[in-house]
C-alpha cells in the first residue's frame, strides 16, 4: 500500500530526561539503528513515503539527525521544530506546514520503535475502509504505567481517552489503553487541535482530539494491537535494553526461518540492517553489525564481530573482527585476526591467526598465515606472506603503498619498507628488510635486502 495522500508525523521532541544522557532519546540506538531511523523505516515499509519529524530545537540541530535526514532514508523526510515543550497536541500542530497538501496523517512516536509495518498498514486500511476521521491504536491487557485508558460507550464505540493522571477508580479498571499511534484526516486534525484549550500546565494533548471529534459527530475507530510488545515505550535505559531484546529476538527468528542456522541464538547478535544467506551457520558469540551482508553457505564464528562487512558465499570467519571489509568466496579468516576498513580479501585467500590487514587488497588464493601486519598493500594472486611479516607503510608523515606480485614468496619476519614493490614470483629471505623494489622472479635477503644468486642458475 503506497499513497502520496498519507504523511507520517513522528513525534520526537520530548526531552527524554530519564535516559540521563547528553544524546537526545530519539538518537539512541536499537539493534544498530537510532530510534528515529527505526520508526522512519517502519513507516516506509508500511507505504508512507513522506515523513515529518517533529523535533526540539536541540534535536533539530544535532549533526546525527541531519546525517539521517541527508542519508539513504532521507528522501521525503523533513524536520519541523516544536519551539517549546507544550504537549503532544502542540507538537503535532508544529508539523502542520510541513505536512501540508495531504489528506491523511499517521501520528507515530519515536520512542515506540517496536511497532511493525503490518500494524501500521492495518491502521491505514481500517481508517480508509471505514471512512473514519480518527483511528487510534489500542492495546488490551496489563496497562503500562502512564498510558491513558480508552473509554467506550454501550455500543462499543470509542468516546474518550482518559489520561492516567486524570483517571478515577472506575477508569483505572479499564484494561484497554491508548497506544499513542493515530490516523487522522488532515483538515479535521488541524482544526480540532487549534480549537483545544491548553491544560492548567499550558499543554495541548492529542488525546483531547478524540473526545472533541466524538462530540462533533466525526467517526472514531480503533485498531487493537495483537502483540503488546509492539507498543512498549522507551523512557530509560532499562526499557531500551528490554526493547533491544525484543527486536533482536525478532531479527534472529526471521533469519532462522529464512534458512540460517544459529547454534546459540541467546549469544548471537544481528543488527536490523544485516542480511544473511541461506545455509549459513552463525556460531555463538558472534555480532553482525551495521549493514553487514553475508552470502550463502558461510560460517561465522564463534566469537566473530563483523561491522559493515560483506562476506561472500562459502567464506569462513573464525573468532575475528572486520569493519568495512569485503571477504571473497571460500576465503578463510582467523582465528584472532583483524580486518580494518578498506580490506578486500579475494576468493580462496587465507588470513590465518593474529594477522591484521588494513586498506589492502589480498588477491585470490593468497595466504597470510600468521602474526603479520599488511597495510596499504596490494597482494597478488597466489602470493605467500610468511609469519611475522610487516609492511612498514608509515614514515611518520604519510602512508605509502606496497605491491606484492602474483606468486611472490615473502619470508618470515620480512620488513617491507614502503613505498616498495615485490615483483611476481620474487622472494625475500627470512628477516629481510626490503627498502628497494625487487624485480620479478628475483631473490633478496639481508638487512638491507640485496639480491642473492639463484642456486639453480648454475
Amino acid at each position: 500500500m503506497k499513497s502520496n495522500l498519507w504523511v507520517g508525523v513522528i513525534l520526537a521532541a520530548g526531552i527524554g530526561s530519564r535516559m540521563r544522557s547528553s544524546t537526545p532519546k530519539p538518537l539512541h540506538a536499537l539493534c544498530g539503528r537510532t530510534l528515529i531511523e527505526q520508526t522512519v523505516r517502519t513507516l516506509r515499509e508500511a507505504g508512507i513515503e513522506r515523513v515529518v519529524i517533529v523535533a526540539s530545537p536541540l534535536l533539530a540541530s544535532n549533526p546525527q539527525l541531519l546525517e539521517i535526514v541527508d542519508g539513504d532514508i532521507g528522501e521525503g523526510v523533513s524536520v519541523a521544530i516544536q519551539t517549546e515543550p507544550r504537549g503532544t497536541g502542540h507538537a503535532l500542530l508544529s508539523a502542520s506546514n510541513a505536512a501540508s497538501q495531504t489528506t491523511h496523517i499517521l501520528v507515530a512516536n519515536a520512542d515506540m520503535p517496536l511497532i511493525t509495518a503490518d500494524t501500521v498498514r492495518s491502521m491505514l486500511t481500517t481508517h480508509t475502509d471505514l471512512d473514519a476521521s480518527i483511528t487510534l491504536l489500542t492495546g488490551r491487557g496489563e496497562v503500562p504505567a502512564g498510558f491513558g485508558r480508552v473509554v467506550r460507550d454501550s455500543d462499543d464505540h470509542v468516546i474518550e481517552i482518559v489520561e492516567e493522571a486524570d483517571a478515577d477508580e472506575a477508569a483505572l479498571t479499564i484494561n484497554e489503553f491508548n497506544a499513542g499511534y493515530y490516523c487522522m484526516d488532515t483538515d479535521l486534525a488541524w482544526n480540532l487541535l487549534a480549537s483545544l484549550e491548553p491544560s492548567a500546565t499550558g499543554e495541548i494533548y492529542i488525546t483531547d482530539v478524540v473526545s472533541t471529534a466524538v462530540q462533533t459527530g466525526a467517526p472514531v475507530e480503533a485498531v487493537l494491537v495483537s502483540d503488546l510488545s509492539e507498543v512498549a515505550g522507551i523512557n530509560d535505559r532499562t526499557e531500551l535494553a528490554a526493547a533491544e531484546a525484543v527486536m533482536r529476538a525478532r531479527i534472529l527468528r526471521h533469519w532462522m526461518f529464512e534458512g540460517v542456522t544459529m547454534i546459540d541464538p541467546d549469544t548471537t547478535y544481528i543488527d536490523s540492517g544485516v542480511t544473511v544467506g541461506r545455509d549459513t551457520t552463525i556460531k555463538p558469540g558472534s555480532h553482525l553489525l551495521g549493514e553487514t551482508q553475508i552470502g550463502i553457505n558461510a560460517v561465522i564464528g564463534p566469537g566473530t564481530v563483523l561491522k559493515d562487512t560483506t562476506v561472500d558465499d562459502g567464506a569462513v570467519i573464525i573468532s575475528s573482527h572486520a569493519e568495512s571489509a569485503h571477504i571473497g568466496e571460500r576465503a578463510t579468516v582467523g582465528p584472532f585476526s583483524h580486518l580494518r576498513p578498506g580490506s578486500v580479501i579475494g576468493p580462496d585467500a587465507h588470513i590465518g591467526n593474529y594477522a591484521e590487514v588494513k586498506d589492502s587488497v589480498i588477491g585470490p588464493g593468497a595466504k597470510i598465515g600468521h602474526f603479520s601486519y599488511v597495510g596499504d598493500t596490494t597482494v597478488g594472486a597466489g602470493a605467500n606472506i610468511g609469519a611475522g611479516t610487516v609492511t612498514c607503510n608509515y614514515d611518520g608523515d604519510a602512508k605509502h603503498q606496497t605491491v606484492i606480485g602474483e606468486n611472490a614468496f615473502i619470508g618470515s619476519g620480512s620488513m617491507l619498507v614502503a613505498p616498495v614493490s615485490i615483483g611476481p614470483g620474487a622472494s625475500t629471505g627470512a628477516g629481510s628488510v626490503v627498502t628497494h623494489d625487487v624485480p620479478a622472479g628475483a631473490r633478496v635477503a639481508g638487512v638491507p635486502a640485496r639480491s642473492i644468486a639463484d642456486p639453480d642458475s648454475s
